[in-house]
């Protein structure tokens, strides 16, 4: 029995370290947020949310209507924040026909 709690136990922890190690951004025309959070960030307040997390594999999902310079500054949190990122997948969010772009 104290064999089958440890390795529950176990179980549990590794499932934890394993949520941490992912995240995703969202790059949206005007501003980011992480995973499933619906707080807007500047390209300052992402490095700082990005330094208190830890990670190694990141998504980017970039709206349609995000700016070159909107994904630049989302590198440049990733490299300040945790330099030792894995991999980078982008994947791409939107189109023209729904879009309602206001900056473009």
């Amino acid at each position: 029995m104290r064999y089958i709690l440890v390795l529950v136990f176990l179980l549990v922890i590794s499932g934890k370290v394993l949520a941490d190690e992912s995240v995703t951004i969202f790059v949206k025309e005007t501003s980011y947020s992480i995973n499933s959070s619906d707080e807007e960030l500047n390209s300052a307040e992402l490095e700082g949310k990005l330094k208190q997390l830890r990670f190694s594999l990141v998504t980017l999902d970039i709206d349609y209507c995000a700016g070159p310079v909107m994904v630049t500054e989302v590198y440049v949190a990733l490299a300040n924040a945790n330099p030792s990122v894995k991999d980078v997948h982008l994947k791409a969010s939107g189109n023209q026909e729904q879009s309602k772009c206001k900056n473009i």
